[in-house]
């Protein structure tokens, strides 16, 4: 179904989007939507002001269908209040965006099992995409499912990668696979993700919640990860974070339930802010909190452990260098072992600090090199 949308109702649909999860949890818009959108229709708009709305009941692909209809001018669609329902996947077009009214509001549910929520495989790649203010929502907690997002290599496009990709409020739920996953062969860059929110996934039997298979894409920013999985169909914990390449900043994680091993990272540069990591009901103790391999530069400015236990807070194997590593390690949670564990021959030519006590470091490798320096007494004032 098609209908035109007047000028004052397509300003305030504009008007209505800028709110439109800014708010938080349970946000509210500041203005009333559209008729159609009240109707619970979707609505695309194009460059030229060109509008279409569709009802979702009418056709299996809702979303996608408002995509195509702004693919060649670019555009925005706006989801409804409630459930949108789509077989899956969504494959936005390059300049498009999908814009909901709040993560617990505008709801976009993937239903076909074994299907990808948002998979970015066109050629040319599709760059300058945006999610904001929706939850993104796999097929059911105990059905089999694809990845929430996929960057996929679609094996045509060595040199053209997705860029400028926009995440603003995102609430990705019941995902059993992983949730954001860059394949090898591409590398998305410059993109930033304002808030990504992981509930009830389980990816146990995948490497982690958010995996970075590729091994390049510069300047990719997240502010705040939260990520509360669940461990019902593997019944596993859930790694949060597999980077193996790519340049990636995170502001703050902040993680529960069935997390397991928070970072497991090599080949890449990876900087994180805070770590905060309180989860119930583990089913292993991880070896480490953060995992560091080779050829990779890595910097934690803070970390919190306010349940349950790890082994070690850091492990640092064979060819690690370049990591900076925080001594601030607190909380009410337990290490049995120590905070460092160097498990291999670190890197000789790139040496890692560490700002806290040679007493917090165990070796269990070869460590001849010397690269690992402890600050703990650095700068120490003079009587």
């Amino acid at each position: 179904m098609t209908d035109s949308l007047d000028r004052r109702s397509y300003l305030a649909v504009m008007l209505a989007s800028a709110t439109a999860g800014c708010s938080g949890w349970g946000d509210r818009m500041a203005t009333p939507p559209p008729e159609p959108l009240t109707r619970g229709h979707i609505v695309a708009i194009g460059r030229d002001l060109e509008t279409t709305t569709i009802e979702p009941t009418a056709t299996e692909t809702p979303v996608q269908d408002a995509l195509d209809s702004v693919a060649d001018s670019g555009g925005r669609i706006y989801l409804p209040p409630g459930i949108v329902r789509e077989r899956g996947p969504v494959r936005p077009h390059r300049n498009t965006g999908i814009y909901g009214y709040g993560m617990n509001v505008s709801v976009l549910q993937i239903t076909q099992p074994d299907t990808d929520g948002i998979r970015f495989d066109r050629s040319p790649r599709a760059s300058r995409v945006q999610l904001d203010g929706f939850e993104l929502r796999g097929p059911g907690q105990q059905s089999s499912s694809g990845v929430a997002i996929h960057f996929c290599d679609n094996g045509t496009d060595p040199v053209s990668d997705p860029a400028d990709f926009y995440v603003g409020r995102l609430y990705c739920w019941a995902w059993n696979n992983s949730v954001y996953r860059v394949d090898e062969g591409v590398g998305p860059f410059q993109c930033r993700h304002d808030f990504l929110r992981m509930d009830e996934c389980d990816a146990g039997d995948e490497r982690a919640l958010i995996e970075w298979r590729s091994s390049y894409g510069p300047a990719n920013w997240f502010g705040t990860i939260v990520a509360y999985p669940s461990a019902n169909v593997s019944g596993a914990n859930s790694v949060l974070l597999h980077q193996r390449g790519g340049e990636l900043t995170v502001g703050d994680i902040t993680t529960g339930t069935t997390t397991g091993q928070l970072v497991d990272t090599q080949n890449g540069r990876l900087r994180v802010g805070r770590l905060h990591y309180e989860p119930t009901g583990q089913r292993t103790v991880p070896r480490s909190l953060v995992r560091i391999g080779p050829n990779g530069a890595t910097r934690f400015d803070d970390v919190l452990i306010d349940s349950e236990a790890v082994r070690y807070v850091y492990k640092l194997g064979e060819g690690a260098g370049d990591a900076v590593l925080s001594g601030s390690v607190s909380g009410r949670g337990t290490i049995q072992r120590n905070t460092i564990n160097v498990s291999g021959r670190l890197d000789p030519d790139r040496s890692s600090w560490y700002f806290g006590r040679s007493s917090d470091v165990d070796v269990t490798g070869s460590s001849e090199t010397g690269s690992l320096r402890v600050l703990g007494s650095a700068g120490q004032g003079l009587g």
